[in-house]
């Protein structure tokens, strides 16, 4: 080797660059389709939301609509409102048409006072109370454009290896229906394989295929599950704001807050934070009159034949899954004396206790007063503020202080016919199983007992659990292309002979049950579902028919623009797991 060779630097071979082209980018396009395609088959899929059956935990089409008096906003069925729309405007036109002919300014005033309120929208808010519209105004000049339905996310390739799991929530093919235009339903799923099931009084009983109907017992909602379902009745941070407008234009009067006081110094009026200076003993009761505990759901008001009179003159079903929450503030410096909350419903007396030392729940016979079980723990109540959170949700009790779990006290006696008979002692079961839908339980009274030293309660919220209708056969659910018509009572209302599933079977009910074509009533499958899965029994859902589990809401209804109709800005608050 020379010198001039060693210093000659040796350049390592550089790769060929790589060619570019039409080829090679189809082939690119081709192979993200195809796994675009295999993951949309195989693993997740995207849905959209088309109906209010699962509202307010999923939103079909809907129009959003914010109180101009306590600021609270909730979504209203697109169809049912739009329906009201049309309507009032159609009111409108022609009062202005007979208006424009009447030259008489005092002639055209009477008359508009007289007929407009045949044009009028009445509006709602569960905040202000359901006695009253909170606002009757005319419609707007456009017809709004509605909200498309939430888009979510369904996880495909879970259901193939595990079992789903009670309470999930399903997408799966609508065996009436499996190559229409409502091919596919989303629901909850409630009825697992191999039981025996009963709906009675909104909760739900299952027992084993071989067991006799007093065998069966309530099922339980996990905790995430019954946290996301909660719907709100009352929340004391939306007051009214303008209640002297209201009862001028409405020529009457605010019904006041749902609690009311009966001992004790309160101060409520519209303020969000309710106080007493007094040391003795204090109370509040809860309005049933005004302020009714039922399952109305916001979501229906524009549902309702006539939209102008109370929502809850339909007759819904009172409930008593309840839960009640608040912050309690001692007085400063002082030793907080305890709070005692009680519940009267179905027959018993339900106590939630917070004292200075312990914590107890109690649950006793309303007739009589005898325990019926108890549980306490020691617990040292701080002399600042605290959350006291109260839960009576099927058939158990719960206890939280400060977002955490101290105590908790199921009660698991009941079968589904005595849990009848404690929520409906007026009725026969004969009368009951004629018709379930008809009669209705009482509604729950609730007390809150104060033993002095308490400066004020805020945050105070009313929530109450999803409620399942009792159902009856109606041939307007069922299709005549799937066989003859079932009649009688729906699937799994009759606590003396329960529904039954079998192996491979489910049974799916929606969260808004008063608005939801449940399982429990859309009757026979259609020939091609029954011969896809072998399978012709009515009500049910096979297990070759789950399309997969629901997980996220990863496009909720977008925004509009400010000032528009446009709805394109997304709603990132609204992003959220489905439980």
């Amino acid at each position: 080797m020379t010198s001039s060779d060693s210093n000659t630097p040796i350049v390592p071979s550089q790769p060929a660059a790589p060619k570019t082209g039409v080829t090679e980018t189809m082939m690119s396009l081709i192979m993200s389709f195809v796994l675009a395609m295999t993951a949309r088959g195989f693993i997740i899929e995207g849905f959209v939301i088309p109906t209010g059956s699962m509202a307010p935990t999923l939103m079909g089409q809907h129009v959003r609509w914010s109180s101009p008096q306590t600021g609270w906003e909730y979504a209203i069925d697109a169809n049912g409102y739009l329906g009201r729309w049309q309507l009032a405007a159609q009111e409108l036109n022609k009062l202005n048409g007979r208006l424009s002919a009447i030259k008489d300014p005092e002639q055209r005033k009477t008359i508009r006072n007289r007929d407009l309120k045949r044009a009028l929208i009445a509006r709602w808010d569960p905040m202000f109370g359901l006695t009253d519209p909170v606002e009757r105004s005319t419609p707007e000049p456009i017809q709004p454009i509605p909200a498309n339905g939430d888009r979510v996310i369904v996880l495909k390739s879970l259901y193939p290896f595990s079992s789903p799991e009670r309470f999930n929530v399903v997408v799966f093919k609508n065996p009436t229906d499996p190559v229409g235009p409502t091919q596919n339903f989303i629901k909850r799923l409630v009825g697992l394989p191999e039981e025996q099931l009963v709906v009675v009084d909104g909760d739900v009983f299952t027992g084993p295929l071989e067991g006799s109907p007093e065998s069966l017992r309530v099922v339980r909602k996990p905790e995430f599950v019954q946290r996301a379902v909660w719907q709100p009745v009352y929340d004391s941070s939306f007051v009214p704001v303008e209640l002297v407008r209201w009862e001028e234009s409405s020529q009457s009067s605010w019904w006041g807050a749902p609690f009311m006081p009966q001992a004790g110094d309160w101060k409520i009026g519209t303020d969000r934070t309710w106080r007493t200076t007094s040391d003795q003993p204090a109370a509040l009761s809860w309005n049933h009159d005004e302020w009714p505990i039922t399952d109305f759901n916001m979501y229906n008001v524009n549902r309702l034949p006539n939209a102008s009179v109370p929502p809850f003159s339909r007759d819904p079903f009172p409930i008593s899954d309840i839960r009640i929450a608040g912050v309690v503030e001692p007085l400063d410096g002082r030793e907080f004396a305890g709070t005692r909350l009680v519940m009267t419903t179905r027959g018993l007396l339900f106590e939630w206790s917070v004292k200075s030392g312990a914590l107890e729940l109690r649950m006793s016979r309303e007739s009589d007063g005898s325990e019926l079980s108890s549980i306490s723990t020691p617990f040292d109540v701080s002399r600042s503020a605290f959350e006291i959170d109260c839960w009576q949700v099927d058939q158990k009790m719960w206890l939280f202080i400060n977002g955490t779990l101290e105590l908790e006290l199921p009660f698991n006696d009941w079968s589904p016919e005595e849990r009848f008979q404690a929520s409906y002692p007026d009725t026969t079961v004969e009368t009951y199983l004629t018709n379930p839908t008809l009669p209705r339980p009482a509604g729950p009274q609730i007390d809150w007992y104060f033993d002095g030293g308490v400066e004020a309660i805020r945050n105070v919220r009313v929530d109450r659990d999803l409620f399942y209708r009792p159902t009856m056969l109606d041939s307007a659910n069922q299709r005549s292309q799937n066989g003859p018509f079932v009649r009688g009572l729906g699937f799994g209302s009759d606590f003396r002979t329960p529904g039954r599933l079998e192996r491979g079977q489910h049974l799916m009910f929606g969260d808004n049950s008063a608005a939801s074509r449940d399982g429990r009533i859309w009757g026979r499958p259609h020939p091609l579902s029954a011969q896809y899965t072998g399978d012709d029994a009515p009500f049910i859902v096979p297990q070759d028919m789950l399309i997969g589990k629901a997980f996220s809401v990863y496009w909720p209804a977008p925004l509009s623009f400010p000032g528009t109709d446009s709805r394109w800005v997304p709603n990132f608050g609204k992003l959220r797991f489905i439980r």
